[in-house]
């Protein structure tokens, strides 16, 4: 029974575990497969549903900002990109060659400028219209920055193709490259009768055509306190001039007349602040061309800051439009009381033959030295007078590289002759503040040399002679300069001032031929056309009232001022009284006009006749005479020996051009800092915007730190020492 009771157990274990093995444990796996197949599903809707919408989710782009950000990134590239190409072509100004180091400073820092630019990434959500400004922005410093790196390092060699770099950056390169750039090379290889290659040549024949038109340039440029600006000049007849700032903002606009003439007043007046205007000519097919020339202009945050005014041009001298007050004040009309005499006539010497020309330029009112002698007798004053300086020195003498630079001091207008070792170097003429500079090459190698100059007579022959040894220091760029205590040593005899009111007089002539070509063949100008000549004329008539003689004016001279002040006033006086229609001004403009010519015709043209050479050279002819006995003919010139020539670390030579802006970015990195060479050479400056070619500064090695302070006080019109 027993032994039956344990059988049974053992048939039911073994059932249970058979049970166990073959059912319950494949169902348990198959449970757990199961589930782990339904849980594999069900996550992943669950995840890719949830990640697809978290996209959305993120912050909308607001295309307006993103546009502006844009922009504004772009801006400050282009302005590096142009400071940096303007910075290395100002290396090369009035034909200068710049040290291999300099080069490739500037070389260097004019490539990082522009792969910057041309790497900028497309911002997505931009409007239309600025992805395309970026992407022509792209592709222009791309084309820059080839030419760049293509330059050969050679700073001689690579002179010519400086100019090409700035015009590719703007896109205004020539029109083959910019064809090239723009159309596919494979395109016309592939179907050379179906492609649109015709369309390739219409490009280039429009920006052709605008390269063979007129620049555009400015005559006039009048600007107010306020920053209310007019604008006068001449480009290609019947095409629209354009008025636009550092960015491109068209500020105004205006139509050049038959004869090219136009004039202009900005829709808004300039805010405070520094401005660099341009102008651009754009003809019914949209072929653009731009000036060379830039207006600077410093308005003033105050009333009583100083206003400056200036057109430069690469390789030219810059002209001064509107200068700060401290240059021509009030208080100096006092200094020169003394001087004048009421009943003192004013001399009014005949015109020279070509007085024609006056509806574009004035003459220019010479200094004693060069003034007309009304008789044989006055004639010799000015001639002894004139002995008490130098006939000709030598000042200083810069080289670099293979270039030379000789500046000195000789009468005004004549003609002097340079030579390096008795190799000619060149030749220049000495401006009205007697400053002259000779640019040539010479290879001068380390040690002892001789600086010769000569002064020529009316017939060319010289007249006086100056020599003065030099030792040539080493290195690539090298200045020596004449002892403090020379002869020469001394500021211009003839002030800056004079050079100024000759250009308000040519300013003056220049806006009264603008107004009468408005009526030129029976022509009637439009009001907008005639209230921009009519202001510019105004502007230029209370430039003339408002300028005060010097106390370093000869009294001629003085007196000269003073009546072409009064004469001035009788016209503006007279054209303000016209109304403002443009029939009443045409019957009044020549009357207008009349007056305006009296007070163009109050000093005589310089250099009209010979008497200016005659005079230039009477001191030297004179002591020629005497020293050879009255055989002037056969005698040897009068030579003059100075001191040699010191060695000069700190010392630059004013060339034709140069401005202490320039200067200052060149030795400093920033032009703003210019106030540390004006402030070392404040007895030679009387005026911080007007250098004349031919000064020798001092240029400190360090710029001074406060510099950037200096100049926004000189701005806002305070006293900077």
């Amino acid at each position: 029974m027993k032994m039956r009771g344990g059988l049974l157990a053992l048939l039911v274990l073994a059932i249970a575990t058979v049970l166990m093995v073959f059912f319950v444990l494949p169902r348990l796996g198959n449970d757990t497969e199961t589930k782990t197949e339904v849980a594999v599903p069900a996550k992943a809707p669950a995840t890719t549903p949830e990640a697809k919408p978290a996209e959305p989710a993120a912050p909308a782009v607001d295309p307006a900002a993103a546009t502006a950000a844009a922009s504004s990134k772009m801006g400050r590239l282009m302005r590096e990109a142009d400071g940096a190409l303007k910075n290395l072509e100002g290396l090369f100004a009035s034909g200068k060659v710049p040290g291999a180091d300099a080069f490739a400073a500037a070389k260097t820092s004019a490539e990082s400028a522009l792969s910057a630019l041309a790497a900028t990434d497309l911002p997505d959500g931009i409007d239309q219209g600025a992805a395309d400004a970026i992407t022509k922005a792209r592709a222009s410093a791309a084309k820059a920055l080839d030419l760049l790196k293509a330059l050969p390092t050679d700073p001689q060699a690579a002179g010519s193709a400086i100019a090409a770099l700035t015009k590719a950056l703007l896109g205004e390169e020539a029109a083959p490259s910019a064809a090239a750039a723009t159309t596919p090379p494979a395109a016309p290889s592939q179907n050379n009768t179906e492609t649109a290659a015709p369309a390739a040549p219409a490009a280039p024949s429009t920006e052709t055509a605008a390269a063979d038109k007129p620049v555009p340039k400015f005559d006039v440029l009048r600007v107010e306190p306020d920053g209310s600006t007019v604008i006068a000049g001449s480009a290609a007849p019947g095409t629209k001039v354009e008025i636009i700032d550092g960015s491109d903002k068209v500020l105004s606009s205006a139509e050049a007349g038959p004869t090219g003439d136009f004039a202009a007043v900005l829709d808004n007046p300039l805010p405070p602040g520094d401005h660099a205007l341009a102008l651009r000519s754009v003809d019914k097919s949209g072929a653009a061309v731009r000036s060379d020339e830039v207006a600077t202009i410093s308005v003033p945050d105050k009333a009583q800051g100083q206003l400056l005014a200036m057109i430069s041009k690469p390789g030219e001298a810059s002209r001064v439009i509107t200068m700060p007050e401290s240059v021509n004040t009030g208080d100096k009309q006092q200094r020169v009381a003394e001087q004048q005499t009421a009943a003192a006539p004013v001399a009014t010497p005949d015109l020279p033959q070509a007085s024609a020309v006056l509806s574009t330029s004035a003459p220019s009112i010479p200094t004693d030295a060069t003034a007309a002698p009304a008789s044989p007798a006055t004639a010799a004053a000015p001639a002894a007078a004139s002995t008490a300086p130098a006939e000709v020195q030598v000042t200083a003498v810069e080289i670099e590289g293979g270039r030379i630079f000789i500046a000195g001091t000789a009468p005004p207008s004549a003609k002097i002759r340079g030579y390096a070792d008795d190799a000619l170097v060149g030749e220049a003429t000495a401006d009205a503040s007697r400053h002259f500079v000779i640019e040539g090459t010479a290879d001068l190698a380390v040690g002892g040399h001789t600086i010769r100059v000569d002064l020529l007579d009316a017939t060319g022959q010289v007249a006086v002679r100056a020599s003065v040894p030099f030792d040539r220091p080493a290195g690539e760029q090298v200045a020596v300069v004449a002892p403090a205590d020379g002869a020469g040593a001394k500021s211009a005899l003839v002030p800056q001032d004079l050079s100024a009111f000759n250009a308000q007089r040519n300013g003056l002539s220049q806006a009264v031929g603008i107004l009468s070509n408005l009526y030129a063949d029976g022509k009637k100008p439009t009001l907008d056309a005639l209230a921009a000549a009519r202001s510019a004329t105004e502007l230029a008539l209370k430039s003339l009232i408002e300028f005060r003689p010097v106390a370093e004016f000869a009294p001629t001279v003085a007196r000269q001022v003073t009546a072409t002040a009064e004469g001035a006033g009788k016209a503006l006086a007279a054209l303000q009284a016209v109304p403002q229609d443009v029939d009443a001004m045409g019957k009044a403009l020549p009357q207008i006009r009349a007056l305006i010519d009296e007070v163009l015709q109050m000093a005589p043209a310089a250099g009209s006749s010979d008497a200016t050479a005659q005079a230039a050279t009477a001191p030297a002819a004179s002591a020629q005479t005497a020293a050879a006995g009255g055989n002037a003919e056969t005698a040897a010139p009068k030579t003059i020996e100075q001191a040699p020539l010191t060695a000069s670390r700190d010392s630059v030579i004013i060339r034709q051009g140069d401005t202490l802006w320039q200067i200052s970015r060149r030795v400093y990195g920033q032009g703003v800092r210019y106030t540390t060479i004006y402030l070392a050479n404040e007895g030679q400056i009387t005026n911080p915007d007007k250098i004349a070619p031919g000064q020798i500064f001092s240029v400190p090695s360090e710029a001074l730190p406060n510099a950037e302070e200096l100049h926004r006080r000189r701005l806002r019109g305070e006293k900077i020492d």
